[in-house]
């Protein structure tokens, strides 16, 4: 057969250093010189207040820089949370009856409720470093992003399709390669688009989480949220409108370096293809797909990857279930749902006996009386 007949899908690439591998390899030394310049400032002491943050239209960019590296990082925890927390409660009917209520109830407590309790923890951590600080930031914007992303893969995952978890039985999937060849790819499209909304939503809490005050402690965290708290206490109106423009700046990077990226690469899992709706292009997608250093670098991780399905253990084909596992599995939830009464009401005693030795009677009836006499 002629090569020169084959198809551009299976023709051997060129070996050749082409514009793609130039391009690749500005974008990857551009990334790693951002973060060691802000490596330097996670890792400084930790400034004095008011110290930190200036208005200088010089140091926005820096700004821009800090606050885009701490929704990366607490996008890359809240996927992590996702992929772990939501897997066990849609794997497990006796771990979804305690983690999907209480991640109701996480996502019911406010920002601040979280910053007031962990910064103190956080910033313990690393005595007199801005390095505390920083892990007290990301993990504020990480409670505003997680429960989200949480929320969606779980609902995902309790609706795969059965024609397509029997074909992975069929195949002898094990669960760990069923869960990254069929569950993860059918639940891809709509994380990427939740993920795209709760970086949204981060943007809401960058003040709150870089310019923490609870208590006597005070933290102004370098960034985009701190400068536009000082432009809002000192009422500069030009300074607002620069971070704004800041702001936006760092959402088209976001769009076009990742998220544009993500959707074009998602959109072959799309269980339902839709011919009339073009599909999704992405320029960094296509230069990561033709440049020949990123497949040479890329290729170590990918063999490491495909090692970990060699030695994953082989899945069976769906067999009967035998006619006394209902009645075993209805014991077994009923010792489930016991531990969890006795461990409720545990919590229950702890919380009352805390209350009885730090509040008097006098405290409890003060607002009662207070209002009565009103």
């Amino acid at each position: 057969m002629n090569p020169g007949a084959l198809p551009t899908s299976i023709k051997r690439q060129s070996a050749r250093f082409g514009p793609w591998d130039a391009a690749a390899i500005v974008v990857v030394l551009a990334t790693l010189v951002l973060l060691a310049t802000a490596w330097r400032g996670i890792v400084a002491p930790l400034p004095a207040a008011g110290e930190a943050v200036t208005l200088d239209p010089a140091a926005l960019p820096g700004y821009a820089l800090r606050t885009a590296l701490r929704m990366l990082a607490a996008m890359a925890l809240s996927l992590l949370f996702t992929l772990t927390y939501a897997t066990l409660a849609a794997k497990s009917r006796r771990a979804e009856a305690i983690l999907i209520p209480l991640l109701d109830t996480l996502q019911s407590v406010p920002i601040l409720g979280f910053i007031s309790v962990t910064v103190t923890f956080f910033l313990s951590l690393t005595p007199g470093r801005t390095l505390g600080a920083e892990f007290a930031a990301i993990f504020a914007i990480f409670t505003s992003q997680a429960w989200n992303m949480a929320f969606s893969f779980y609902q995902s995952l309790r609706t795969v399709p059965l024609d397509l978890t029997e074909a992975s039985y069929s195949l002898r999937l094990g669960p760990w390669m069923r869960f990254w060849k069929l569950e993860v790819p059918f639940a891809m499209p709509a994380l990427i688009w939740n993920m795209m909304m709760s970086m949204a939503g981060g943007w809401f809490f960058v003040v709150a989480s870089e310019a923490i005050s609870v208590g006597d402690t005070t933290v102004a965290l370098p960034g985009v949220g701190s400068w536009i708290a000082l432009a809002i206490e000192q009422r500069d109106l030009p300074a607002i409108g620069l971070a704004v423009l800041a702001m936006m700046a760092v959402i088209l990077i976001f769009d076009q370096f990742l998220f544009r990226p993500l959707i074009a690469w998602a959109d072959r899992f799309r269980f339902v293809q839709e011919s009339e709706v073009s599909q999704p292009t992405s320029w960094v997608l296509t230069m990561l797909r033709r440049s020949r250093v990123v497949e040479v670098a890329s290729r170590p991780v990918a063999d490491l990857w495909s090692l970990g399905y060699r030695f994953a253990p082989k899945g069976r084909e769906r067999m009967p279930a035998p006619p006394g596992e209902a009645r075993r599995a209805t014991a077994v939830d009923r010792l489930w749902q016991g531990a969890v009464l006795l461990a409720s009401l545990a919590g229950l005693w702890a919380i009352g006996r805390f209350l009885s030795t730090t509040l008097t009677l006098a405290d409890v009836l003060q607002p009662v009386l207070l209002g009565g006499s009103r």
